[in-house]
């Protein structure tokens, strides 16, 4: 078997459906390194600019990674969707008040600017020990923010852990078993 699968019998089509709201994907994808400068200001790469809606305020959400030393970032859409599983989980149990302290209590409002950049706050880069150099790494929905020499050791140790698995494609609204 390699490492995708096809399964055309699942319902599951191009938009989430989460309770009745339609939600469109975002998609950060790929992987670049930018220079972060003296005030903590890094240019968002443009292809995870393109993501984000034209005019008003192009903002990100920024949270230490509840997981590995790095930044998670995500879009408003993602981010209410975050909050939304949150508080599906009881109210005031041990699961609901880590997931919030981890997640939405620590996030911060980026807004970028007219050039493409956002201010990394800093004690999020000092968690993720980012000073000069950002990675960025696409992850769907949303992506993480990197020191380099972290991300490394973690890609690594990522692919070498990936190498056994299989992923089981879902198929988009409309086809059977083809590509749209």
């Amino acid at each position: 078997m390699g490492f995708f699968e096809y399964v055309p019998e699942s319902p599951i089509g191009g938009d989430i459906q989460t309770q009745g709201v339609a939600f469109s994907m975002t998609l950060f994808a790929g992987t670049f390194e930018n220079k972060v400068d003296r005030k903590g200001r890094v240019s968002l790469p443009a292809d995870f600019r393109s993501e984000l809606p034209e005019g008003g305020e192009r903002i990100v959400y920024i949270y230490p990674s509840p997981r590995h030393e790095a930044l998670e970032a995500c879009d408003k859409a993602f981010m209410k969707r975050i909050v939304e599983a949150i508080e599906a989980r009881p109210l005031y149990s041990d699961d609901e008040e880590d997931l919030n302290q981890s997640i939405v209590a620590t996030a911060r409002k980026a807004l970028l600017d007219e050039t493409g950049r956002l201010v990394l706050p800093p004690d999020h880069a000092a968690h993720a020990g980012i000073s000069d150099l950002a990675v960025f790494v696409g992850q769907g929905n949303r992506f993480q923010i990197w020191a380099p020499e972290r991300f490394k050791d973690h890609s690594e140790k990522a692919r070498a852990r990936a190498k056994n698995k299989t992923l089981t494609l879902l198929p988009t609204r409309g086809t059977e078993g083809g590509d749209a």
